[in-house]
């Protein structure tokens, strides 16, 4: 659903008052007129939400994403209310998706895709935008082998159907038995042809996977076992991107592992622009930074504890 009026004026007066963002410019990012922002910014004004600070339950948020940006140079950053509960901290996490794509989504875009948890709340979240349609989705890597309600099939299904759009898919698994098999898979047309697109996407939204026996999506989907996983975190491995293990410096493993996964590269993932990672919990702040240090995402949608905890650590190490 669309942002409640409220919440809208704070973060209309926020990017004007804290961050200095013209009115025209603030109208763009939302998809409003320039009438209707100056509007709501005078109601905030009316009603006591400005006076010499931002007065809202959620003011703080906002200078977290601040200090998100400044901190690891991103181009924008959204921060959601934190949970004792980790399900309801990825719900809100994917709602706060679904409001950054909502802003950012234009009419006959390219949208990449991952899969995962926090991007099916994300597609469950998410609203039609006036005016935008023929929007084509497309995987960044391959699929479960088994059916699930966060399978890139099923999430890129949601997506498309939500804009009068196409879903383009890489017809493998994420992970094969073997490299011969791996270079089977990509000799097929089809797949070079969605590899190709994927990489000119422009905007991405992908998951940050975390290197843990207890929280890896990739042991729960039968990629790898708890042993694969003990080597991982041997050699450094914190977390992953499209099934692609790095450690907190944000440097890709060598693993023989990722000769057999059939992903889009993460060198290949540095260049392309507008790469949106969608992650947060106590368990993934390691991910998160090794991901951010790689520099292999741009926007970062996280929760305020994981924001908190980020900022903390990256101030200690600098």
């Amino acid at each position: 659903m669309p942002l409640p009026e409220e919440d809208l004026m704070v973060r209309i007066a926020w990017l004007h008052y804290q961050e200095g963002i013209t009115l025209s410019e603030i109208a763009d990012r939302f998809g409003l007129s320039r009438p209707k922002t100056t509007r709501l910014l005078d109601r905030a004004r009316r009603n006591g939400i400005v006076r010499f600070y931002i007065q809202a339950p959620h003011a703080h948020l906002l200078s977290l994403e601040k200090a998100l940006k400044d901190a690891f140079h991103l181009t924008d950053a959204v921060v959601v209310p934190s949970s004792p509960s980790l399900d309801a901290i990825y719900e809100n996490i994917g709602k706060g998706g679904a409001l950054l794509l909502h802003r950012m989504i234009q009419r006959g875009d390219l949208v990449g895709i991952s899969w995962g948890r926090t991007l099916r709340y994300l597609a469950d979240n998410l609203f039609p935008k006036d005016g935008v349609e023929d929007v084509k989705f497309v995987s960044l890597a391959g699929g479960l082998t088994i059916g699930s309600f966060m399978n890139p099939y099923n999430i890129g299904e949601k997506l498309a159907s939500m804009y009068r759009g196409e879903c383009y898919y890489i017809h493998a698994p994420e992970v094969v038995e073997s490299p011969d098999l791996k270079d089977f898979y990509m000799s097929e047309r089809v797949n070079q042809k969605t590899f190709e697109m994927a990489k000119r996407a422009r905007l991405s939204l992908l998951g940050i996977g975390v290197a843990s026996q207890q929280h890896s999506t990739y042991i729960r989907a039968g990629f790898i076992d708890w042993q694969d996983m003990e080597i991982i975190r041997q050699m450094g491995g914190v977390g992953d991107i499209l099934g692609q293990f790095f450690n907190i410096r944000g440097e890709v493993l060598d693993l023989e592992l990722h000769n057999r996964t059939i992903a889009v590269p993460l060198e290949e993932l540095r260049k392309m622009p507008n790469v949106v990672g969608l992650a947060g919990g106590e368990h993934k702040v390691e991910a998160i930074l090794g991901a951010l240090r790689g520099k292999f995402i741009k926007i970062l949608v996280t929760d305020e504890h994981t924001a908190q905890e980020l900022l903390q650590r990256h101030a200690q190490e600098t």
